[in-house]
């Protein structure tokens, strides 16, 4: 049975009016932290640190990267333009971390296009910098943002950061998944929009960072 996008928004509505769980959440009135955005080549690059994943009074969480279990880090990028809630892109972002026992190393382990990347270090507390360090990270091409100096547009990128966040149970067989898939992430995204993701972690930053623009060439 197909999925109709009149039906989807319906949903949406319904969502959005009677779910306690889904209050509105709109991306410019999130808390702000201060970023630092560059033009490298042909790329929008972030820089952004969040140490606030990890307090230091979670003796739990601290204990948990020397247990030699994988903590996972998700840095979830949705890049905007200011005034308008127009959504331009979205850039994931995995980390983990954890304590080699064998090496009596500090592990920092980044996914990329490629594989994993690995950086050691012998001190938690550097690792734990690291990890939580965005630098120079690409959110954006910028042929996709319009450049209008500083009489704008505007962008800002909104950051949803997990520690060990909790995914929901795939459920359905793979012909019941792909039926409606088109529709169903239209709704996905819709529904991030209109009341904020329900993200599940042991701890979680939702944030904005300052606007940006590009610069006329």
């Amino acid at each position: 049975m197909s999925v109709s996008r009149r039906a989807v928004l319906r949903a949406a509505a319904l969502l959005v009016a009677c779910a306690p769980a889904l209050s509105l959440a709109r991306p410019d009135t999130l808390p702000g932290r201060k970023a630092v955005f560059e033009e490298i080549g042909a790329s929008v690059m972030i820089s952004l640190s969040l140490p606030m994943l990890f307090r230091r009074a979670d003796t739990d969480a601290l204990a948990s990267i020397d247990s030699g279990f994988d903590t996972t880090l998700r840095f979830t990028l949705d890049i905007w333009e200011h005034g308008t809630r127009r959504h331009i892109g979205t850039r994931v972002l995995i980390r983990k971390i954890r304590r080699d026992p064998w090496k009596k190393k500090y592990v920092v382990r980044t996914k990329g296009s490629s594989g994993w990347v690995s950086r050691t270090f012998d001190k938690r507390e550097d690792a734990i910098a690291d990890a939580v360090d965005l630098d120079r990270i690409r959110v954006v091409a910028a042929a996709d943002l319009v450049r209008g100096g500083d009489a704008g547009p505007f962008y800002f990128v909104t950051v949803l950061a997990m520690r060990n966040p909790i995914e929901p149970a795939a459920s359905g067989t793979r012909r019941e998944r792909g039926r409606g898939r088109r529709d169903l992430q239209w709704f996905g995204r819709l529904v991030d929009v209109l009341a904020g993701e329900q993200a599940v972690a042991e701890e979680i930053l939702n944030i904005r960072t300052n606007p940006f623009f590009l610069v006329p060439r």
